[in-house]
């Protein structure tokens, strides 16, 4: 009883001091990432399908840079133009190089603009929806549909926190979208409109936190204040996503912090050994392995000593070189296996030479060998005889 008790209390207190490294945040849905790795260091109702407003178009964004160079000049249509604000107010037939359409759909979230790009890239708004929810499948992004590419509220047009941070993280490899994210403000070239030119971006997030690097605003009635942001520290991004926020920097804000201070990264790198396994056949007994790749993953400063690794190696027969599969590196959290990664032949290994006898002493050997065969052959050829001579009676085989 007083075990059970003792037990209790501990898991309790384990679980109370995990809420209160937990950063503070009032999203009805918010998650955290580590864009190296992918790991998820915080998640709020991470994976419920809730209306993404404007951070809808950091997908749109994608599809255009993959598909177009950024001098190309596309035409506003009649659809484009009609599209309800926020707006660039763009006029029926006026043409916009793709690289300002970019900087007024990311900075002021320009509703018009993410239609006339979408009409450039795909011909039409439904076409480039379905580039989109491909894309979105590519990435992992299963429980996202797109409708249309800027955000504007439909009722299937849904997606998550956690699918909107894997394709925030993607598009942060992206240079491009990289510096035009980051940018305050922008002046577009445009045909006709040319009392419309300044291009403020809407991200209080970039002022407010000196490590932050954008992402991208958006609201709706139904989806409230939303941000997917992106900073870095030392060398370390992390997306963070908040959905239906009634404070949404300081969401995000909170969110980076507990990342950066509470998380750190381990790295076991394929430079040095991380072990050594037998060998059969070899010169020598044992050979020393290498991770055939980095393995990295995030973990929380006050638990980096849960953690703990092992080598699983695999039968080994000399001779053996250098890169040669040779098992596997596991990583155990609290004795559980967490993570693997290959691990190969650090150095190469040769066969163990086969023992051979002197000539003299070969031919010896060969001439005793030889003597004895004939020895016994002679008796079997005796004894053949002796059967042979036996009355039929007495044989028995």
């Amino acid at each position: 009883m007083r075990r059970g008790f003792i037990a209790w209390v501990l898991g309790t207190l384990s679980v109370a001091l995990m809420w209160a490294d937990a950063p503070k945040v009032q999203a009805r849905a918010a998650v955290l990432i580590d864009a190296e790795t992918g790991q998820t260091l915080y998640a709020r109702h991470a994976h419920k399908q809730l209306p993404p407003a404007s951070l809808t178009k950091i997908m749109t964004a994608i599809l255009v840079l993959e598909a177009c160079d950024l001098d190309d000049t596309l035409q506003a249509s009649k659809r484009a133009v009609n599209t309800q604000p926020s707006s660039m107010n763009l006029r029926v037939g006026e043409q916009v190089k793709v690289r300002d359409m970019l900087y007024a759909l990311m900075l002021r979230s320009a509703n018009d603009a993410a239609v006339a790009l979408a009409e450039h890239v795909a011909g039409s708004v439904e076409a480039f929806a379905q580039q989109m929810n491909q894309k979105a499948r590519e990435l992992g992004a299963k429980r996202t549909h797109f409708v249309n590419p800027h955000g504007l509220h439909h009722p299937k047009h849904l997606s998550t926190a956690y699918d909107l941070a894997l394709i925030t993280r993607y598009a942060m490899q992206n240079e491009t979208f990289r510096a035009i994210v980051k940018t305050p403000h922008y002046i577009v070239e445009r045909s006709i409109n040319q009392a419309d030119l300044w291009m403020v971006n809407k991200a209080k997030f970039l002022k407010e936190y000196p490590d932050a690097e954008g992402v991208k605003t958006g609201y709706t009635n139904p989806a409230g204040f939303c941000f997917a942001g992106a900073a870095t520290r030392d060398g370390r991004r992390q997306i963070t996503v908040v959905l239906n926020s009634p404070q949404r920097e300081a969401d995000t804000i909170a969110l980076m912090e507990h990342g950066f201070n509470d998380w750190e990264r381990i790295e076991l790198t394929p430079d040095e050994a991380v072990g050594r396994v037998r060998v059969e056949g070899g010169v020598v007994e044992q050979a020393s392995v290498r991770l055939a790749t980095p393995l990295v993953w995030l973990a929380r400063k006050s638990e980096r000593t849960r953690y703990e690794w092992a080598v699983q190696a695999q039968p080994l027969s000399a001779p053996l070189q250098e890169g040669d599969p040779a098992g596997w590196l596991v990583v155990y959290r609290d004795g559980k296996p967490y993570k693997k990664a290959q691990v190969v032949i650090a150095q190469a290994v040769a066969r163990e030479p086969t023992r051979t006898l002197p000539i003299g002493g070969a031919l010896t050997t060969g001439l005793i060998l030889g003597l004895v065969s004939w020895r016994l052959r002679s008796r079997r050829q005796q004894q053949r005889v002796r059967l042979m001579r036996r009355p039929i009676g007495e044989w028995h085989p």
